[in-house]
């Protein structure tokens, strides 16, 4: 794993930020980006909390003002995915199977969206960078919101700190050196 230039690159975010707030939505719509993939757990919210903050509900709502086109793009089951998606009112692909490609392309024909218009936002380099990457996806990384996982989460927040740890040694890329 990481061992050629074109898994190194896949596994590199285009942008790492704090958390979905501190991202330039304006400059992404300047890259004719207009469709983003927001995973749930751990980027919008905390992992199978249906509590989502106020604060995120206004980005969500600014977003579609300006007519970002918005998917809840997640690994986890209709039960938790569904909810969340309500409460934003948006669209959302549940039990996606991410890294997959067949999930970026389920995700693009939702939205009805091209690779070069969209952007995947996730907090994890496995399941939201390394997927979104291959398959021709802008990718941006935030950091978790809490270090708490269930199951699936852990296990791919388990890898992917095996791949940050790789990309530190090639100082490719730190975990709290923010880019854009």
């Amino acid at each position: 794993m990481l061992g050629s230039k074109k898994e190194i690159k896949a596994a590199l975010p285009d942008s790492y930020y704090k958390n979905i707030y501190e991202i330039d939505y304006s400059k992404l719509k300047k890259q004719n980006i207009n469709a983003i993939l927001f995973d749930i757990d751990n980027t919008i919210a905390n992992v199978d909390d249906l509590n989502i903050p106020s604060k995120t509900k206004e980005l969500f709502q600014n977003l579609k003002k300006q007519n970002f086109k918005i998917l809840l793009f997640s690994n986890n089951h209709k039960k938790r995915v569904l909810p969340v998606a309500r409460i934003l009112n948006i669209e959302a692909l549940y039990e996606a199977d991410k890294p997959r490609k067949i999930a970026y392309q389920k995700a693009l024909s939702i939205l009805n969206s091209k690779k070069e218009n969209t952007v995947a936002i996730g907090d994890q380099i496995l399941s939201d960078i390394i997927g979104a990457k291959k398959y021709g996806v802008k990718a941006i990384l935030v950091d978790q919101l809490s270090k708490k996982n269930n199951l699936k989460t852990g296990m791919a927040q388990k890898l992917g700190v095996h791949i940050e740890n790789k990309l530190t040694k090639k100082n490719l890329f730190k975990q709290g050196k923010y880019y854009n």
